[in-house]
């Protein structure tokens, strides 16, 4: 349809300026237009996430289609490989030695230590960290309609991880109702 074909192509535009600006963190190469990052503000911060979580593009099947994997509540395969630039929960050892969840972006894998290099994503505890597989879970890369795909949402009751307000910690939470529309 000509609807799925825009989302496509709004994706690809999205998933090219994202490697971008990855291989351009990566090269130190930075253009005119959009010169080395500053630390930010929490707000801004804040904001870019929230901007961030509501553009991610809608999935819209053909009619008996099911939502792929990382679509809504659906998860990723087992064998799955995040790539660079992808969000990830991620668990880390904070300083006090207690283990917590934070928001990340993956930086890298290697196949061979089965093992991610991801960053942290909040700037003012910016730390780039190695950790396992098991210790990575890939966020959603597509938003799913709860009109047309129902079994990809989260259910009541359902263990999730969601973020503190204001920052990018995730905490453990129960689902008190799926969203309508």
């Amino acid at each position: 349809s000509v609807l799925r074909r825009a989302l496509d192509k709004i994706a690809e535009i999205k998933s090219l300026l994202e490697e971008r600006r990855i291989a351009a963190k990566i090269a130190g190469i930075y253009s005119e237009a959009e010169p080395p990052r500053k630390t930010m503000r929490r707000g801004v911060l804040m904001t870019l996430l929230q901007q961030s979580a509501m553009t991610l593009p809608l999935w819209i099947g053909k009619p008996g289609e099911k939502p792929p994997p990382l679509c809504g509540a659906v998860p990723a395969a087992g064998d799955y490989v995040a790539k660079p630039g992808d969000k990830v929960a991620a668990r880390v050892k904070a300083l006090e030695g207690d283990e917590q969840w934070i928001l990340a972006e993956v930086v890298s894998y290697s196949h061979a230590a089965n093992k991610y290099e991801v960053d942290d994503i909040d700037e003012e505890g910016k730390e780039r960290h190695t950790l396992s597989r098991r210790r990575i879970i890939p966020l959603p890369q597509w938003k799913t309609n709860p009109e047309t795909d129902p079994e990809a949402l989260f259910h009541k009751d359902q263990l999730v991880l969601a973020l503190y307000p204001q920052t990018t910690c995730f905490y453990r939470a129960l689902i008190h109702a799926p969203p309508q529309r």
